[in-house]
């Protein structure tokens, strides 16, 4: 009974972590939508896109080795949507140094990804767990370094006293995500899942909690 009630669990939290998280990917279609009709990317951010292909490539890449049929679905879905959004972003942009920059950044990205391959896989022949755990490891790092971005955000909207530009929908969907994924990863007892999932639920819950305190002035 024990273990029929564990599975249902694990299919439920699956399930709601997979549908959360695809949305996630989807909700910045329609500001891509606007920067192709406009022919102009406008003050829209461009590097958001490069971290989210960057991460969900990683993620795959973990998921293959990990024979993770959740993550590998979810995050196969995740690095499609953020390749046309990148390629659409940078396709957009008017200014061509602004666009040698972009894709410079892009360079990089792609390079530290092979990279974080490299290292994975260096001196580890018929070594599984190695691999797993240099992968997983360089995969939570470069994770939470993409979490850790919107803290400079929150230091302004503390300042300011004002939420301007963070989106309480997305802040929601970000801690359940969060949330949802932190819990997977606890019943996987899979420590690069559940530990920088801990960090965005929290950094999440921060978010929320200013913009309770802090409406924006100008709603979104």
């Amino acid at each position: 009974m024990e273990e029929e009630n564990n599975e249902m669990l694990m299919t439920f939290v699956q399930l709601s972590a997979t549908i959360i998280t695809i949305t996630l990917f989807i909700m910045p279609l329609k500001t891509i939508r606007i920067i192709i009709d406009r022919q102009n990317v406008g003050t829209v951010a461009g590097l958001q896109f490069i971290s989210s292909t960057l991460n969900c490539f990683l993620w795959v890449s973990y998921a293959l080795l990990t024979s993770n049929t959740t993550m590998l679905f979810v995050n196969s879905i995740g690095m499609m949507f953020s390749i046309y959004y990148v390629v659409n972003y940078w396709k957009n942009i008017t200014q061509i140094r602004v666009s040698r920059d972009y894709l410079k950044k892009v360079m990089i990205a792609c390079v530290l990804a092979i990279t974080i391959i490299s290292i994975s896989y260096y001196n580890t022949t018929d070594d599984l767990d190695t691999r797993i755990s240099r992968l997983g490891f360089l995969s939570s790092v470069v994770c939470v370094l993409m979490f850790a971005s919107p803290l400079e955000k929150m230091a302004n909207v503390i300042q300011s006293r004002n939420s301007e530009g963070m989106i309480q929908s997305v802040a929601i969907l970000s801690l359940l995500c969060g949330l949802s994924w932190t819990l997977f990863g606890l019943l996987l007892n899979d420590i690069y899942v559940y530990l920088p999932n801990i960090l965005a639920s929290i950094l999440s819950f921060v978010q929320l909690t200013l913009i309770k305190m802090y409406p924006p002035q100008i709603l979104i």
